[in-house]
């Protein structure tokens, strides 16, 4: 079968069979060297105690590849393959071996084309001849077990070969070295995991310390700054950046659109990238020369390597996290990696949070200027309206004063009216554009809300009177809150207002003031023509009319409810509506009252 090895640097290798190209995910990825030496003493108590020549150990790294970090007995097999990885490929292995008490015996004659190939790319075929046993061991066979942890999570690959006795394995002599080895199973396993939770652990907690010195609300920029700055005191590195995706690197200029679409990659496949002087890898792809752009960073920082990992929210990718090495530091091992990948997460988490404290600062902001410029518009136009009713009314009292006719005086009374309404109306704007100013200098003061309460009841009560409608206030004595006392008093009038304007001939409203819990609850119910549900969300917006033909034949400008909803916010209360069309209207405010006045004795209103 025709073969050709292609070396293309820093150890990777391409194998091209038939067609097909086998490439070597990048090597020497795993563990240090005092775990490695752990492992290699591992493999060599267990050729003792199975009465094999040759055991290697195949550890599952946090990538998804796996790489061979323990090789005793065979010093060519050690030196071809000790720290080179492979994808993690188990099918010949399940499909082709027969299960010898949780071992995996594969004949060699039981290997076809495809698998061979494999095996030539990954593997080691050792320089032996064949047993002239009837049972003999092939050169070809493998006795490899799966080694798992208690979750049934693959953790390592031991494989044995080159048995002493030169005979095939047996069931019995299987259930033998489970019996002589077992308990190195499980110390393999105990190392694979310490090696991938404890660099993971270490990391994090590296990390998590940096972000506690970070100041929280900073914006997102300040915040990469920031970051950048905490992460490399905190970490054994040499140097962490965190680059947003919109930022322009020193040196790196020419290759920008190069490495931001190779992140934006990464980051869509949850991958990341090595970078090393000749090769730079990258997750799920496969390895490519090193960019001259990423040549130059290297060395405009002196670094030897770099681990970037792309850092981003649901399908945008944000940032990316830069971590460099210096010349003589180790390589990237998997499981640094892997907690590099998880600190990543927890940066895009605070620059997520960044991102939208600054979105939602800028649509503050400009819901703010929006505010300032709708009142700034009210309160121009109130002022411009208020000099021309000014001049109608002096011209008003001026015909009223030479005895006009019947008709004339009817006329003037229709111009009063309008007059009057149009000064309502100018008053209610005045009065909505100072209580939405949050700049407006308020000087608070105890403001006695019962007296409130019954001045309201006995100003409107001969209106009431007039259109039929029976109003019945029950005020309690002496409930005291702290504001301000004009503001206070408009809410309560237009209050009272607006349920005797809406209940019909006939009808009854009633307002109560009491003290529960440390508020003074101010309720007002109507038996009018109430708000449908589709106009009850909208009955405290600047100028909201309702649709209803019963409402509009009602005159009114559509402020009265603006400016009681936004004096009850200004005094840190709250007002709740509820209502049914035909049966009437209930609103209910609540107000803290002031400290040590809190008294809820009944009295008549």
């Amino acid at each position: 079968m025709p073969s050709a090895n292609l070396v293309i640097g820093n150890g990777s290798t391409v194998r091209e069979e038939d067609g097909r190209t086998y490439e070597r995910p990048r090597g020497q990825a795993w563990g240090n060297d005092a775990q490695r030496a752990v492992l290699h003493a591992i493999a060599e108590d267990v050729a003792r105690r199975s009465d094999h020549r040759v055991v290697a150990i195949e550890v599952v790294r946090s990538d998804g590849h796996l790489e061979f970090v323990a090789i005793a007995g065979d010093e060519s097999a050690r030196d071809k393959m000790l720290g080179q990885a492979s994808p993690l490929e188990l099918g010949h292995i399940l499909e082709l071996g027969v299960e010898m008490e949780g071992w995996r015996h594969i004949a060699g004659d039981r290997l076809d084309e495809i698998t061979r190939a494999w095996l030539d790319a990954y593997g080691h075929r050792p320089d032996v001849p064949p047993s002239e046993l009837p049972d003999g061991w092939h050169p070809d066979d493998q006795m490899v077990r799966l080694l798992s942890n208690e979750d049934g999570e693959l953790r390592a690959l031991l494989y044995l070969d080159e048995p002493l006795s030169g005979r095939r394995p047996t069931t019995e002599t299987a259930r033998t070295i489970n019996a002589e080895s077992g308990v190195l199973f499980d110390a393999i396993i105990s190392i694979v995991e310490r090696e991938l939770y404890g660099e993971q652990v270490r990391m994090v907690v590296q990390a998590r310390r940096a972000f506690e010195t970070v100041r929280p609300g900073l914006p997102f920029d300040e915040l990469v700054r920031e970051l950048s700055r905490a992460l490399t005191s905190a970490m054994d590195v040499a140097t962490v950046d965190v680059v947003a995706a919109s930022s322009v690197v020193e040196g790196l200029e020419d290759g920008r659109d190069e490495v931001a679409a190779l992140m934006q990659r990464q980051w869509e496949r949850r991958g990341h990238v090595v970078v090393e002087r000749q090769r730079t890898w990258s997750m799920q792809e496969g390895a490519i020369v090193t960019p001259p752009a990423l040549t130059r960073l290297l060395d405009t920082h002196d670094l030897e390597s770099g681990l970037l990992v792309p850092i981003g929210a649901g399908d945008e990718y944000l940032a990316t996290m830069a971590l460099g090495r210096a010349s003589g530091a180790p390589r990237w091992i998997s499981s640094e990696i892997h907690a590099a990948t998880m600190v990543a997460a927890d940066v895009g988490r605070l620059l997520l949070e960044a991102r939208l404290m600054e979105r939602e600062r800028a649509l503050n902001a400009e819901m703010r200027a929006t505010n300032e410029h709708r009142r700034d518009m009210v309160v121009t136009l109130a002022h411009e309206l208020r000099n021309p009713v000014s001049v109608i009314w002096s011209h008003l009292e001026l015909m009223q004063h030479d005895a006009p006719t019947d008709i004339a005086r009817e006329s003037l009374d229709a111009m009063d009216r309008a007059a009057r309404r149009v000064e309502d109306m100018i008053d209610a704007l005045m009065a909505l554009a100072a209580v939405s100013d949050p700049d407006r200098a308020v000087i608070r003061a105890s403001v006695d809300l019962s007296a409130t309460v019954r001045d309201s009841d006995e100003f409107l009560a001969q209106v009431a009177e007039r259109g039929g409608v029976d109003l019945v206030t029950s005020a309690a004595d002496g409930v005291v809150v702290l504001g301000e006392e004009a503001a206070l008093q408009r809410m309560v009038a237009n209050l009272f207002s607006n349920a005797v304007k809406y209940t019909p001939a006939g009808g009854r409203v009633s307002v109560t003031l009491e003290v529960d819990d440390g508020e003074a609850v101010l309720t007002c119910s109507d038996t009018g023509i109430g708000i449908s549900e589709a106009d009850l969300p909208h009955v405290f917006t600047p100028f909201f009319r309702s649709g209803d033909p019963a409402a509009r034949d009602r005159p009114g400008t559509g402020l009265g409810l603006s400016i009681l909803e936004r004096v009850v916010r200004a005094h840190d209360g709250s007002v709740d509506v509820t209502s049914e069309v035909g049966a009437g209207t209930t609103f209910v405010v609540r107000l803290p009252v002031a400290p040590g006045d809190a008294r809820a004795e009944p009295g008549a209103g």
